[in-house]
């Protein structure tokens, strides 16, 4: 049975290093929560710290309304799915996936009829008599994964579990782990810095910096309406512009306004995030910004052009070419068209969201 997961004001230091820094959040029975952030934000160890296997100086963690800070890693009935598959090298693919099964006494025709189901679930079955040093990196994944689930658990956490597979393989992977995940209706706490992964796969994300959860929301919420210029930066990719805000106006370059909805009576200076799909060329027209074309890179669905604007402010934009009749070629001075209704506009000190929506 599924479980809430709650994490409260938790803390875990190293010595002077504070790497969760009262971490507070809570994860719906059955969902699909994605810890994501780079390389040393402290995501690893928080999913370590629920799986119980780090310490947690202050704070409670909860499964239900059970708290678990002092319940042993192997009396919280959670599957692991670690970056390296950890999966035993001398022990064949079902002795691998039988493995929990055996630690928790399961026996006999029990234990062979959980074992085959997982096996087959993660279309393994066939394989099941061949050492690890047989398999492919995706076929290891899968032996990791069915040992996993085959305890039943009540929570499933994975570590950048694809981190180690090609582009295309890791595409594949993630779509079978989300469906699997939505079949089994397991709580499951997923790790990874891959942003595209994370929007993928994920019901809601979590994005981490220092210790600390920047923005917790769906993808779509997190990708369009970032809370703060970490979150808009790690999450895509985003143009920041320079501007003005005085009564609902934001000047851009001290030339281009736009009408914006922002927090009442906010005045003076902002920082304006452009996605590179929210802007687009044209032929240079008054009160708009212009530059000129440095890069253009053919990508096949789209052409990316890097535009140097006239501050010398560098700006990515990407167009569609099944949209667009005119492409553009370095050295060609445009104009840009942007979309204000997708742009985003952060204090200037505090690079917090002062949008109204």
């Amino acid at each position: 049975m599924s479980q809430t997961v709650r994490i409260e004001s938790v803390v875990k230091e190293y010595g002077n290093f504070r790497a969760i820094d009262n971490v507070s959040l809570e994860i719906k029975p059955g969902e699909f929560f994605t810890l994501l952030g780079p390389s040393g934000c402290g995501k690893t160890t928080l999913l370590r710290m629920i799986a119980g296997f780090n310490t947690i100086e202050s704070g409670k963690i909860y499964f239900n309304d059970e708290e678990i800070n002092d319940v042993p890693a192997h009396k919280r009935n959670v599957g692991m799915v670690f970056q390296n598959y950890a999966i035993f090298p001398h022990m064949s693919v079902k002795d691998n996936v039988a493995y929990g099964l055996k630690a928790r006494k399961i026996k006999g025709a029990e234990l062979i009829k959980r074992t085959e189901q997982a096996l087959k679930l993660m279309q393994m079955y066939e394989y099941k008599d061949r050492q690890p040093s047989q398999l492919s990196g995706g076929q290891q994944q899968r032996v990791a994964l069915a040992r996993a689930i085959v305890i039943h658990p009540s929570v499933l956490l994975m570590d950048e579990p694809l981190s180690n597979l090609d582009a295309k393989l890791r595409v594949q992977m993630r779509s079978s782990i989300k469906k699997l995940q939505k079949s089994l209706n397991i709580t499951t706490i997923y790790v990874t810095h891959d942003q595209e992964e994370a929007l993928a796969i994920s019901d809601r994300i979590a994005v981490m910096n220092n210790g600390r959860v920047e923005q917790i929301g769906e993808p779509k919420e997190i990708y369009m309406r970032p809370a703060n210029t970490f979150v808009a930066n790690f999450i895509g990719t985003s143009n920041f512009l320079q501007g003005e805000a005085d009564n609902g106006v934001v000047t851009i370059l001290g030339k281009v306004k736009i009408p914006v909805k922002l927090k009442e009576g906010y005045k003076g200076k902002v920082i304006v995030s452009v996605r590179p799909e929210n802007a687009a060329l044209c032929p240079v027209q008054e009160g708009m910004l212009k530059g000129k074309v440095v890069f253009a890179t053919f990508l096949g669905d789209y052409i990316n052009y890097e535009i140097e604007l006239e501050d010398g402010t560098s700006m990515e934009i990407n167009e569609y070419t099944s949209n667009v009749d005119q492409h553009w070629e370095a050295g060609d001075l445009a104009g840009i068209d942007l979309n204000t209704k997708r742009i985003t506009v952060f204090d200037h000190e505090t690079e917090k969201s002062i949008m109204v929506y």
